[in-house]
């Protein structure tokens, strides 16, 4: 039987995501109140009541404010449904092991919006050989809509959780985020070594015309095999609980 995913928020990144299941298969329920004039044409059902969805639902996706992610995705997880949750999975550590328990104990898919981690750039990355010497990553925008937290937490977050999946030693990783740059830049550099020495560097550039790909629909089809085969995904509630912990040791001021 095909499960019923539904959606809790439509907002500004929230329409996309939805938009992404919707043709992957279509959404059961939706509860927003943003852009639904916008959605109208998808012929969506939407709902007031987010309770009544999750009880309505196999799985959810979660695109809400960042500072609701906790909330929203622990009622999600008390319920023991499998839950797709945006970056950043939480505002704390505590928050987020807290979610990843509650996912373990009711043998939920947890899977975490780290939409970097499912582009060719990762696989390019993972392919790397010999062991790692340093990684930087790069994420600069000239403006951000952005209101509650800063750039690192709000998009440094991307090569963060980037740098998680690669196994790269924390100590090794440089991050650089910005929301008010002269330029947009988007970029992940990994050096390794080989056991003959010989050192490799590859420059992945996420904005460059030739790299462009619609990681986001590659992410959503790999929730719904993992919600169908019973899965872990790539991006899990523990990955998603390493990087935020990465994160507080990076810039601990989430809200400066």
């Amino acid at each position: 039987m095909k499960p019923r995913i539904s959606m809790i928020g439509t907002g500004r990144w929230g329409k996309t995501v939805l938009q992404k299941f919707h043709h992957l298969g279509g959404l059961h329920l939706v509860y927003g109140h943003q852009n639904r004039d916008l959605l109208q044409p998808l012929n969506l059902r939407f709902t007031e009541d987010i309770d009544q969805l999750i009880e309505d639902s196999d799985a959810v996706v979660v695109a809400t404010p960042s500072e609701t992610h906790a909330e929203v995705a622990e009622r999600v997880l008390q319920a023991k449904k499998d839950l797709f949750l945006e970056k950043p999975m939480a505002l704390s550590s505590k928050d987020a092991r807290h979610l990843t328990q509650l996912a373990e104990d009711g043998s939920c898919v947890l899977m975490i919006g780290h939409v970097l981690c499912y582009s060719t750039g990762f696989a390019k990355l993972n392919s790397m050989p010999g062991q790692t010497v340093s990684a930087h990553g790069k994420f600069l925008k000239t403006t951000s809509p952005e209101k509650y937290l800063n750039a690192y937490w709000d998009m440094g977050v991307h090569c963060v959780a980037l740098a998680i999946a690669l196994k790269v030693p924390m100590m090794q990783f440089k991050l650089n985020a910005s929301a008010q740059a002269a330029s947009n830049q988007r970029t992940f550099e990994l050096q390794t070594r080989t056991p003959d020495g010989r050192v490799h560097t590859l420059l992945w550039d996420f904005l460059a015309p030739e790299n462009q790909e619609d990681m986001l629909m590659v992410e959503c089809r790999h929730f719904l095999a993992c919600v169908k085969n019973r899965e872990t995904p790539r991006t899990d509630g523990r990955q998603g609980v390493q990087t935020i912990e990465a994160l507080e040791r990076i810039h601990p001021e989430q809200h400066a």
